[in-house]
């Protein structure tokens, strides 16, 4: 990649998050990236193909890195598979915080782009996950959570820290974007999963039930 290309996503993924996609002009990351205005429409044919490279290049390695760790139910129980995947995502996300950030909040909306990358894209996530809850489900390992539920809440978790990054910090006065931060996030991701997956019923759940 060239480095005036380069200079360009930078600027624009800077910007996006600040000013937000409609309130940015091509002008805005031309200056940003310290570019001539005519390299965005060379590079990316304007600022809606800007906008279709970095959310299209951020879905293609969220769903490669997912396509990896999918690729392992060879070798592992259903449940590593599952734990891989989300240790990768999170992962993934974690080292592109700022696209990340501007990706979900793209999601969010509805819109022709979106519709068609829910259709190229997460469709193939929910294939992944549901192929191996549905082998975890055949194997007696897995409870019978219903997939939608359990898929809502995991994609809001998974999003929730890029999202919501200002209540996390002001409110609950952590810093999510610090490494410490991630894995604690991330350790408790795995114990939801562990209780969405097995049943492993809470304190109260139990005291529900007697």
């Amino acid at each position: 990649m060239t480095c005036t290309k380069q200079k360009i996503i930078e600027a624009a993924i800077c910007l996006f998050n600040t000013k937000g996609y409609h309130g940015t002009s091509v002008r805005d990351i031309a200056s940003e990236a310290g570019v001539n205005v005519a390299n965005i429409s060379y590079y990316f044919s304007g600022k809606k193909g800007l906008l279709e490279h970095l959310v299209t290049g951020f879905l293609e390695g969220y769903i490669s890195t997912m396509a990896e760790a999918f690729e392992m139910r060879h070798v592992l129980s259903p449940k590593e598979v599952v734990f891989l995947i989300v240790r990768d995502i999170l992962h993934y996300q974690s080292s592109h915080r700022s696209l990340t950030r501007f990706v979900y909040r793209e999601l969010s909306l509805d819109s022709i782009l979106i519709r068609e990358i829910m259709t190229t894209y997460l469709q193939r996530e929910k294939y992944y996950l549901k192929h191996i809850i549905e082998t975890g489900r055949e194997q007696g390992v897995f409870i019978r959570t219903p997939f939608a539920v359990f898929m809502s809440q995991l994609k809001g978790m998974l999003s929730a820290p890029y999202l919501y990054p200002q209540y996390i910090s002001e409110v609950l006065y952590e810093r999510p974007s610090d490494e410490y931060f991630t894995k604690m996030y991330g350790k408790e991701v795995e114990k939801w999963l562990s209780m969405m997956m097995e049943g492993n019923p809470s304190p109260v759940t139990q005291v529900l039930h007697l």
